[in-house]
């Protein structure tokens, strides 16, 4: 068989990892130090590594994790010039040097290029390189040791940058992001296809893995060499936790490594210039790189048409169909990537195996260059199966890119580069679903919620109509709707989506305060469940009511975040005007933050509004009343200092002693006390921690009233005076009230009074108040 001698063929790999202990920063692996040693391993696995080193006049450096993603800390500072540093440090001078753009499909998809450029006798040899070292930054972190990662060497390079955004502004604004918030749209939409309740795709997923991890156990340059079984892959614990709907930890890519890989490529007749052993010589069969529309913007969100076309491409490219292929190597950054490749392909996984280095959760998720630590591990395979061809599939993004090359040791007769064969265009041209942006009944086609230790954090809900496709968020620290998002299998249910200021947002299953079947809404979502608050909605009264009696009504993250998420709710229903809370039982308002669950190291986090969701949420636009029935301190007095009025039993109980526990009052105790009762009155409480009564608190101005009777009683009547008065001018002069908080001086809150003053001449109620008036009638007032 004549070989041109201008056909690409790859002739050296290199792989290296590190098991780095975090104690000597002697010995801590870093990025280059890594790239180096690969590519050291590569030249001489060439077996004529010197006449190699010669020949190489271009060197490509896969783009690393911390130069990914714009705006990211740099601990221990970057190599400014990647390409040129390595090529220095090996020895290499004039090459040309590129520093690649962001993707876990570039090892493959620079492969692709470098054989284009040695056919076409624009380089003689190629060095492709790439390392992560993000364990080594972890534990570095961790044990506070100080690494200096900055060393540069000046010279030409070309720098890819991050390319195209892989999100549009839709996208990212109303939930996607981060790869585990975004791939679950994919996971569960393909569960959905594939008809599986969602124990039972938990369980196809850790089947799947299973068999990955024990490739990983068996490869000396795996970062995690552990089998792991279905059974521990599918159990959430404190070693697999939850991450995303559906995954757990050992479901994604592990990105916490220290690897390195590189390998070279050369033409044939260079090699043979270079004396290279032809046993050591694989070469490129086929390969593609397609790239898919942003997420919303595929038809099924349960395939990849890019994974298809590059797949189908490439192999045709070889001449080869699906059964020709011996070894695979999947792309495995999640479950999916893999399950949908091996549909196009119509591998049966249970029996193929679809990787050879054992997947980017066991062998590690060497960042954008997992893809060519599994080329290496390819030609090495191939190496010891003469005539075996091997497919390897590489992913950037979110489905986003896909490259796939077919190897073997076999030669090529007549290699020519890749022809067009129309599949980008298919893509490019296809229609595309009309993406929503505003207020509309929908029904889910997929979603996720995102965990925190231990907590949800975000979600959103992927649905459609006959109109067209949405994407919704849950709000930010609204765990209680979260929590009905992930309670049951949420595909095919209907939900209702709020379009505000450019947001869409999920609307829970039923109004605060009602039951489910209250809101005459579809049936959808479960209804929300708050734990610690209770809620009830009297009229245009919102009552809430702090339920830990057993704790005195003392607080704790779960409380503050379910507060968060009903105070949200209130400012935002028309119908409701006023709120009252108050502590459950008869002994405590609330005796503040819950020490005992501080002390056990449980969840700590805090909501933005801060202590209750209400002391630091400074633009309420609707009177809160307290409801003073027992002790209120430390949180439970800063409760009563946000709310707008407070009325007390007699016999209620005040202060701020945090000071006696080497604390202060920091949720705004210490400024709100000063300035609602002055600054010598305060400076005394706050100092001394002391205790008072109702009766001082009123004569302070901490309250308005102290009542023999029930407080919550007296709230309510207070509230109904409220109500007599148009709600749209109580909201102009709480605005106004809040724009004097916020600025500096009397003047400049007056300033602002023509702003409020003049939205609220606009509303409805202002012209029924002028109108009632004049007819001498009672107004009826509709807070708008």
């Amino acid at each position: 068989m004549a070989i041109d001698p201008q056909t690409p063929i790859l002739v050296g790999v290199g792989q290296i990892v590190r098991h780095w202990d975090g104690q000597d920063i002697d010995d801590a692996p870093s990025p280059l130090g890594l790239q180096l040693a690969a590519a050291e391993r590569a030249l001489a696995d060439s077996g004529a590594g010197e006449a190699l080193r010669q020949m190489i006049d271009g060197v490509v450096v896969v783009r690393a994790n911390h130069d990914s993603i714009e705006g990211v800390r740099h601990p221990f500072g970057r190599c400014a010039n990647p390409p040129v540093t390595l090529a220095a440090g090996l020895g290499i001078g004039g090459a040309r040097c590129i520093y690649s753009v962001v993707g876990g499909d570039q090892p493959q998809a620079l492969v692709n290029e470098a054989a284009e450029a040695i056919f076409a006798g624009d380089a003689k040899a190629i060095l492709l390189a790439g390392s992560e070292a993000i364990a080594t930054m972890k534990q570095a972190l961790k044990a506070r040791l100080t690494l200096d990662w900055s060393y540069s060497v000046d010279g030409p390079w070309e720098d890819r940058g991050l390319g195209p955004s892989l999100l549009t502004d839709y996208e990212r604004v109303n939930g996607l992001g981060m790869p585990t918030q975004t791939y679950p749209a994919f996971e569960q939409a393909l569960r959905a296809r594939l008809g599986l309740d969602r124990p039972g795709y938990v369980a196809l997923m850790s089947e799947l893995w299973e068999g990955f991890s024990d490739v990983a156990a068996m490869n000396p340059y795996s970062q995690f060499p552990q089998s792991r079984s279905r059974d521990f892959l599918a159990t959430p614990g404190d070693g697999n936790y939850p991450i995303a709907e559906p995954y757990l930890k050992w479901h994604v890519a592990q990105d916490a490594v220290n690897q390195g890989a590189a390998v070279i490529l050369t033409s044939v007749g260079a090699a043979q210039e270079a004396g290279i052993d032809p046993a050591k010589w694989v070469y490129l069969h086929g390969y593609a790189a397609v790239k898919d529309r942003p997420v919303l913007e595929r038809p099924d969100l349960s395939r990849s048409r890019a994974i298809e076309a590059a797949l189908r491409g490439a192999l045709a490219m070889a001449g080869k169909t699906a059964r020709g292929i011996e070894q695979l190597d999947l792309y495995s950054c999640f479950p999916c990537a893999v399950l949908l490749a091996a549909e196009v392909l119509g591998v049966d996984w249970r029996h193929t195996p679809c990787t050879v280095t054992g997947g980017l959760p066991f062998f590690g998720g060497a960042g954008n260059n997992y893809s060519m630590h599994a080329i290496a591990t390819m030609a090495e395979q191939l190496r010891a199966s003469p005539g075996q061809f091997g497919l390897v599939l590489a992913n950037g993004g979110f489905l986003s890119k896909e490259a796939a090359g077919v190897y073997s040791t076999e030669p090529v007769e007549g290699w020519q580069p890749r022809r067009d064969d129309g599949g980008q265009r298919a893509i490019d041209n296809a229609p595309a679903p009309t993406l929503l942006a505003e207020t509309t009944d929908a029904v889910i086609d997929s979603y996720t919620v995102t965990w925190k230790k231990g907590q949800p954090s975000r979600g959103y809900v992927i649905a459609s109509n006959e109109t067209g496709r949405v994407l919704a968020r849950v709000r930010t620290g609204h765990r209680a709707t979260l929590a009905s998002l992930a309670e049951q299998d949420a595909i095919g249910r209907s939900v209702h989506i709020v379009h505000e200021k450019g947001v869409n947002f999920v609307e829970p299953a039923s109004r605060l305060g009602e039951p489910p079947s209250a809101s005459g809404r579809a049936a959808g979502l479960p209804a929300r469940r708050f734990a610690h608050v209770l809620v009830e909605r009297r009229g245009h009264v919102l009552e809430v009511t702090l339920n830990r009696p057993e704790a005195m009504n003392a607080l704790f993250s779960a409380a503050h975040f379910e507060l968060h998420e009903i105070w949200d709710d209130f400012e935002r229903d028309p119908d409701l005007w006023v709120a009252i809370v108050t502590g459950a039982g008869d002994r405590a308002f609330c005796s503040g933050n819950d020490l005992k669950v501080t002390a056990k190291g449980g969840d700590m986090s805090i909501p933005p509004s801060g202590f209750a969701g209400l002391c630091s949420r400074f633009d309420r636009t609707k009177p809160v009343i307290a409801a003073v029935n027992g002790v209120a301190m430390g949180g439970g007095l800063e409760i009563v200092l946000a709310c707008d009025l407070s009325v007390a039993t007699a016999s209620a109980r005040f202060a701020l002693p945090e000071v006696k526990v080497g604390l202060y009052a920091a949720a705004g105790g210490v400024q709100r006390l000063t300035r609602q009762i002055g600054r010598k009155a305060a400076m005394e409480l706050i100092l001394t921690g002391r205790h008072f009564g109702a009766a001082e608190a009123r004569e302070l101005g901490v309250i308005n009233d102290a009542v023999e009777g029930d407080a919550t009683d007296a709230a309510r009547a207070l509230a109904e005076r409220l109500l007599e008065n148009s709600p749209s001018a109580i909201r102009a002069s709480k605005e106004a009230l809040n724009a004097l908080e916020n600025l500096e001086s009397l003047e400049e809150a007056l300033a602002a009074n023509n702003r409020i003053f003049g939205r609220l001449m606009r509303t409805r109620d202002f012209r029924e108040g002028v109108s009632a008036f004049a007819a001498k009638r009672k107004p009826e007032w509709s807070g708008s």
